[in-house]
Protein backbone atom coordinates (compact mmCIF):
# COMPACT_ATOMS: atom_id res chain seq x y z
CA UNK A 1 0.00 0.00 0.00
CA UNK A 2 2.69 2.41 0.70
CA UNK A 3 4.37 1.34 -2.03
CA UNK A 4 1.49 2.37 -4.51
CA UNK A 5 1.19 5.71 -3.13
CA UNK A 6 4.82 6.19 -2.55
CA UNK A 7 4.63 5.54 -6.43
CA UNK A 8 2.01 7.59 -7.30
CA UNK A 9 3.91 10.66 -5.70
CA UNK A 10 6.79 10.13 -8.06
CA UNK A 11 9.09 9.44 -4.53
CA UNK A 12 9.48 5.68 -5.58
CA UNK A 13 12.64 5.65 -8.22
CA UNK A 14 16.19 4.91 -8.66
CA UNK A 15 18.72 6.35 -10.66
CA UNK A 16 20.14 4.14 -12.59
CA UNK A 17 22.54 3.32 -15.71
CA UNK A 18 20.77 1.69 -18.79
CA UNK A 19 21.69 -0.19 -21.77
CA UNK A 20 20.72 -2.16 -24.83
CA UNK A 21 21.99 -5.65 -25.77
CA UNK A 22 24.24 -5.35 -29.44
CA UNK A 23 22.77 -6.69 -32.20
CA UNK A 24 25.12 -8.76 -33.67
CA UNK A 25 28.63 -9.88 -32.18
CA UNK A 26 31.21 -12.41 -33.39
CA UNK A 27 31.60 -15.45 -31.85
CA UNK A 28 33.75 -18.48 -31.73
CA UNK A 29 37.32 -19.23 -34.07
CA UNK A 30 34.92 -19.51 -37.28
CA UNK A 31 34.23 -15.92 -36.14
CA UNK A 32 30.13 -16.85 -36.88
CA UNK A 33 27.66 -13.82 -36.33
CA UNK A 34 25.18 -14.31 -33.30
CA UNK A 35 22.15 -11.59 -32.55
CA UNK A 36 21.71 -10.67 -29.05
CA UNK A 37 23.66 -12.95 -26.23
CA UNK A 38 22.38 -16.39 -25.30
CA UNK A 39 19.81 -14.57 -22.58
CA UNK A 40 18.92 -11.74 -24.02
CA UNK A 41 17.59 -10.64 -27.49
CA UNK A 42 19.24 -7.91 -29.52
CA UNK A 43 17.81 -4.49 -28.22
CA UNK A 44 16.64 -5.57 -25.12
CA UNK A 45 17.07 -3.15 -22.56
CA UNK A 46 18.81 -3.87 -19.57
CA UNK A 47 19.43 -2.35 -15.89
CA UNK A 48 23.32 -1.87 -15.26
CA UNK A 49 24.10 -2.45 -11.58
CA UNK A 50 26.66 -0.20 -9.88
CA UNK A 51 28.31 -3.76 -8.86
CA UNK A 52 30.54 -5.69 -11.07
CA UNK A 53 32.59 -8.44 -10.90
CA UNK A 54 36.60 -7.28 -9.74
CA UNK A 55 38.26 -10.30 -10.99
CA UNK A 56 38.11 -8.74 -14.52
CA UNK A 57 41.32 -7.56 -15.86
CA UNK A 58 39.80 -4.25 -17.09
CA UNK A 59 37.35 -1.59 -15.09
CA UNK A 60 33.46 -3.29 -16.29
CA UNK A 61 34.25 -5.79 -18.22
CA UNK A 62 32.04 -8.08 -16.82
CA UNK A 63 28.69 -6.44 -15.81
CA UNK A 64 25.56 -7.49 -13.44
CA UNK A 65 22.63 -6.63 -15.16
CA UNK A 66 18.72 -7.24 -14.81
CA UNK A 67 16.26 -7.65 -17.88
CA UNK A 68 13.76 -9.49 -19.59
CA UNK A 69 15.06 -13.27 -20.88
CA UNK A 70 14.11 -14.74 -23.87
CA UNK A 71 11.13 -16.30 -24.26
CA UNK A 72 10.28 -15.38 -20.33
CA UNK A 73 8.00 -12.86 -19.09
CA UNK A 74 10.17 -12.54 -15.62
CA UNK A 75 13.41 -10.08 -15.31
CA UNK A 76 16.16 -12.10 -14.53
CA UNK A 77 19.74 -11.11 -13.52
CA UNK A 78 23.00 -12.19 -15.17
CA UNK A 79 26.43 -11.38 -15.81
CA UNK A 80 27.26 -10.33 -19.24
CA UNK A 81 30.68 -9.11 -20.91
CA UNK A 82 30.32 -4.76 -21.37
CA UNK A 83 31.04 -5.18 -25.17
CA UNK A 84 27.42 -7.23 -25.77
CA UNK A 85 26.20 -3.92 -24.50
CA UNK A 86 25.90 -0.66 -25.92
CA UNK A 87 23.97 3.23 -25.72
CA UNK A 88 24.61 3.81 -22.54
CA UNK A 89 22.55 6.24 -20.73
CA UNK A 90 20.88 7.21 -17.25
CA UNK A 91 17.47 6.80 -16.36
CA UNK A 92 14.97 7.29 -13.28
CA UNK A 93 13.75 3.31 -12.99
CA UNK A 94 9.96 3.63 -12.02
CA UNK A 95 8.81 0.37 -13.13
CA UNK A 96 8.04 -1.16 -10.02
CA UNK A 97 9.14 -4.93 -11.65
CA UNK A 98 12.92 -3.64 -12.09
CA UNK A 99 12.61 -1.91 -8.63
CA UNK A 100 11.65 -5.03 -6.52
CA UNK A 101 13.95 -7.07 -8.28
CA UNK A 102 16.50 -4.78 -7.77
CA UNK A 103 15.50 -4.91 -4.11
CA UNK A 104 15.44 -8.65 -4.33
CA UNK A 105 19.49 -8.33 -5.39
CA UNK A 106 19.59 -6.08 -1.91
CA UNK A 107 17.79 -8.99 0.24
CA UNK A 108 14.90 -6.16 0.70
CA UNK A 109 11.06 -7.21 1.06
CA UNK A 110 10.46 -4.38 -0.67
CA UNK A 111 11.96 -1.41 -2.66
CA UNK A 112 13.94 1.18 -0.75
CA UNK A 113 16.10 3.30 -3.36
CA UNK A 114 17.83 5.60 -0.80
CA UNK A 115 19.24 2.05 0.89
CA UNK A 116 20.61 1.02 -1.92
CA UNK A 117 24.11 -0.90 -2.57
CA UNK A 118 24.41 -3.14 -5.60
CA UNK A 119 22.37 -0.81 -7.46
CA UNK A 120 22.80 2.96 -7.76
CA UNK A 121 20.05 5.16 -5.13
CA UNK A 122 18.05 7.71 -5.69
CA UNK A 123 20.65 11.00 -4.53
CA UNK A 124 22.02 13.67 -6.54
CA UNK A 125 25.52 11.29 -5.81
CA UNK A 126 24.16 8.47 -7.55
CA UNK A 127 22.96 10.60 -10.63
CA UNK A 128 26.57 11.71 -10.76
CA UNK A 129 28.05 8.12 -10.37
CA UNK A 130 25.91 6.68 -13.17
CA UNK A 131 26.63 9.87 -15.54
CA UNK A 132 30.00 9.25 -15.10
CA UNK A 133 29.65 5.37 -15.97
CA UNK A 134 27.52 6.24 -18.95
CA UNK A 135 30.62 8.24 -20.12
CA UNK A 136 33.01 6.20 -19.50
CA UNK A 137 31.18 3.27 -21.43
CA UNK A 138 30.07 5.11 -24.28
CA UNK A 139 33.74 6.40 -25.27
CA UNK A 140 35.31 3.44 -27.60
CA UNK A 141 36.18 0.75 -25.66
CA UNK A 142 39.59 -0.03 -27.85
CA UNK A 143 40.79 3.90 -27.28
CA UNK A 144 40.56 3.18 -23.45
CA UNK A 145 42.62 0.70 -23.57
CA UNK A 146 44.93 2.13 -25.42
CA UNK A 147 45.05 5.14 -23.56
CA UNK A 148 45.29 3.21 -20.64
CA UNK A 149 48.18 1.38 -21.78
CA UNK A 150 50.62 4.56 -23.04
CA UNK A 151 53.27 5.43 -20.46
CA UNK A 152 53.02 8.03 -18.20
CA UNK A 153 55.61 11.29 -19.35
CA UNK A 154 58.90 11.04 -17.20
CA UNK A 155 61.67 13.48 -16.66
CA UNK A 156 64.54 12.53 -18.28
Amino acid sequence: MEEAKQRQRGELFSWCLVANVVDEHEVGQDHHIEHGTRIFSPGTKVYVSSWWDNSAKDDGGVLWVIGKARKQWRLVAAYIARDKLTNFRVKKVFDPKALRRMAQDEHQNRPRPAQFVRWWGKDEESRRRVEEKAAYYNQDIYSVRQRERQPSARPV
